[in-house]
């Protein structure tokens, strides 16, 4: 019998791409055992219209460029060129069609468990994936499903303020991705 590929699907702003998102995706990989991990930046995310990220080409430079050489993480555009609000159904409904014979797993961070009753068909979304929590806290969620717990301090939020405040990032994120940050002048007037 032929074994399924198993893909874990890894949405978000990326608004930067930071070593937490990579360690953690390194960890999903080898506590579900999958055979690759695709990282999906999302246009905008529903839940965070009021903060509009980056334009999307940027992120999706850091994102090329943090995952360079690791030939089982790869990125999806889909989202950025639906435009718009993403929504986890639609990517999902997409790659499945494109991916026939592929078994997908969701993971989602722990901070966005509360949340997940309100995801835009959530039901739906339920019978076509399976979820994962990748906990930056280190603690287990009190969720149901599989854990990916390592402490990892380390937010997006948190480099952005940095940077607006003219201190370091370095160790924060990959060097590749501090270069694209410098060059084109990101994130220096974030609102504080």
């Amino acid at each position: 019998m032929i074994s399924r590929k198993n893909v874990g699907l890894f949405g978000g702003s990326f608004d930067p791409v930071h070593h937490g998102h990579l360690i953690l995706a390194r960890d999903a990989m080898e506590v579900l055992g999958l055979d690759e991990v695709v990282f999906i930046p999302a246009w905008v995310s529903p839940h965070k219209l009021e903060q509009p990220p980056v334009p999307a080409e940027r992120r999706c430079e850091m994102l090329e460029a943090a995952i360079a050489g690791e030939d089982r993480f790869s990125m999806e555009r889909c989202e950025i060129e639906r435009g718009g609000a993403s929504y986890a159904i639609e990517t999902v409904r997409y790659l499945m069609a494109r991916n026939p014979g592929v078994d997908f797993w969701y993971l989602i961070g722990d901070d966005n468990i509360a949340a997940l009753e309100t995801w835009h068909e959530i039901g739906a979304l339920r019978q076509l994936v399976r979820f994962a929590v990748l906990a930056r806290s280190g603690g287990e969620a009190a969720c149901g499903f599989p854990v990916v717990a390592r402490r990892v301090e380390i937010s997006s939020s948190e480099i952005r303020k940095r940077i607006a405040e003219g201190l370091s990032v370095r160790y924060l994120l990959p060097d590749n991705v501090c270069d694209i940050i410098e060059r084109h002048g990101l994130y220096q007037n974030e609102r504080l």
